[in-house]
């Protein structure tokens, strides 16, 4: 009699580990049955915590569109200063400049996390966001950017200086590529081949009135005779990444720039290395508005085996810090040659 039970007891067994099992939901094998493509766009993401699951789905959709922009949020920032009165969303656009500096950090707008699933240790998001009315706020979102670039425009057009000038052009040359990244993303939500994308337009006769500034953007670099050839290209490369024109054949120049590299034999009491002490100065003085920018002044010390080395190794270094810290202090007196 008891064998009669035996069956039971098994299917019962059967259904309990079946229902503790969680059913794989279909938004997860199927999402464009849930929410159909013509009407959203989504995309799946999957992580050991809810968090990450998110992130992860948001950057597989993000990947989706492009982030071309590059540009110093502290320059933008300080170009803005000048439309602050005006009626429009600077901390948008602040917003804007500074999440389309990495692709993965792509911001999208309008994006929503529809679905969520755990399975064991793993979790599952989908995100995204309905067409058609996430277009509208991108359209929103650009006629706001237009109204800043024609203000932009206006005041460069109304500038005299040229450095001023410059600097409203690349602002808005910064502006103009958000709007061009967010008309490529509209039209690929609205999934459209658009074949004349006015906003590409606008960024290339931006780049065209910056490519003809950068002829009276002239600098002439001054350097003594033992200044080091690597030491002096690297002074170029800064000027001409920031817009200028820089070369043997500029005789009226806009900036003049004079440099020196000085280095000394420092004692450190080692036999085994020779030690270097250096400095390295750069004035620079804008001859269209009579403005001495601050002097730049580094100082390092380099060790090698050999004193030849040492001088070697300094240049070395001097040349980074051209790269880098000098670059960023020609920004700063851009800035504030702009907010003047």
């Amino acid at each position: 009699m008891r064998l009669h039970y035996i069956p039971i007891l098994v299917l019962s067994i059967l259904l309990a580990a079946c229902a503790s099992t969680p059913r794989t939901p279909l938004w997860l094998t199927s999402p464009g049955e849930v929410y159909p493509e013509r009407q959203y766009l989504t995309a799946i993401g999957s992580g050991n915590s809810l968090h990450a699951a998110q992130n992860n789905a948001i950057g597989n959709l993000a990947r989706t569109f492009r982030a071309d922009v590059r540009a110093s949020q502290t320059l933008v920032d300080d170009y803005l200063e000048t439309v602050r009165d005006e009626d429009i969303n600077l901390a948008r656009v602040t917003s804007l400049i500074s999440t389309t500096q990495v692709e993965s950090n792509l911001e999208m707008l309008n994006v929503q996390t529809y679905e969520t699933h755990q399975d064991g240790q793993t979790f599952y998001v989908l995100a995204g966001f309905e067409r058609l009315p996430t277009s509208t706020v991108y359209s929103r979102e650009i006629t706001n950017n237009d109204m800043i670039i024609e203000s932009l425009l206006g005041q460069a057009a109304r500038e005299n200086g040229v450095i001023r000038k410059m600097g409203f052009y690349r602002s808005a040359l910064v502006i103009s590529q958000i709007n061009e990244n967010l008309s490529l993303q509209r039209d690929h939500i609205l999934n459209r081949t658009v074949p004349f994308n006015p906003e590409t337009e606008r960024r290339l006769e931006i780049d065209r009135r910056l490519d003809e500034l950068a002829a009276q953007a002239t600098v002439r670099i001054q350097t003594p005779a033992d200044f080091p050839r690597e030491l002096e290209g690297a002074l170029r490369s800064v000027f001409q990444e920031l817009g200028f024109t820089s070369g043997d054949g500029v005789s009226s120049a806009l900036l003049d720039v004079s440099a020196a590299f000085v280095t000394e034999v420092t004692d450190l009491g080692r036999d085994d290395a020779a030690f270097r002490h250096w400095t390295v100065t750069v004035d620079i003085k804008d001859n269209q508005t009579r403005t001495d920018f601050r002097t730049f002044f580094h100082e390092g010390r380099a060790g090698a085996a050999s004193d030849d080395q040492a001088v070697r190794r300094a240049a070395r270094d001097a040349r980074n810090v051209v790269e880098r810290p000098f670059k960023n202090f020609v920004e700063e007196q851009l800035r504030d040659l702009i907010r003047n």
